[in-house]
């Protein structure tokens, strides 16, 4: 197995793992991303990851504008009603997050994909929805002909120490400082 840990607090930690995807994915390569706190979406690396036949799970709360979005309707304005308040996580949160757990547990059993994404794992981590020591063990028993990529803030030492390639993405500056919204096509 080889590990890929994309972290930090700067933005493109997704984009760099789906970035790796797509390029996989023209080498003929299966590709998994399981999603944690992350709902379907609007993003555009979410229609690309399905023509090129990339396995997309997301397991979080969905846009309630998503629809009207994605039809031009209306821009993304950060609302927040698809994000998971670390102060208020409900069960449905928490039931989410189990879910994708036993779908990255069940895929690596199975071996049946080249690499496997787990977008977002470390904040699940951080926020307590997975058990830390499984995961480190699960970690070190995984199939060693996949890889498995990694993304969020706060990747835990005990991870990096594991990996054999890790990325810290620094923001030095964003437009996001500027104007404070996403940009179509390029934050979401």
């Amino acid at each position: 197995m080889v590990l890929q840990i994309y972290t930090g607090e700067g933005k493109g930690k997704s984009t760099a793992a789906f970035g790796l995807a797509m390029r996989a994915a023209g080498h003929g390569c299966r590709i998994r991303v399981i999603q944690f706190l992350k709902g379907n979406s609007f993003a555009g690396e979410l229609r690309s990851a399905k023509k090129l036949g990339i396995e997309v799970f997301s397991f979080g709360r969905s846009c309630p504008h998503a629809t009207l979005i994605n039809g031009g309707f209306m821009e993304c304005d950060e609302c927040a009603e698809c994000w998971v308040n670390p102060e208020k996580l409900t069960d449905s949160d928490r039931k989410k997050a189990s879910m994708a757990w036993q779908l990255a547990q069940n895929t690596v059993r199975e071996g049946s994909i080249d690499i496997l994404i787990l977008d977002e794992v470390f904040a699940a981590l951080e926020l307590g929805l997975l058990p830390f020591e499984d995961f480190l063990k699960w970690l070190g028993n995984a199939s060693s002909g996949m890889e498995i990529v990694l993304t969020g803030r706060n990747a835990p030492p005990e991870v990096i120490a594991m990996a054999h390639l890790v990325s810290r993405i620094e923001k030095i500056k964003h437009p996001f400082d500027i104007n404070g919204h996403p940009r179509r096509g390029i934050e979401y």
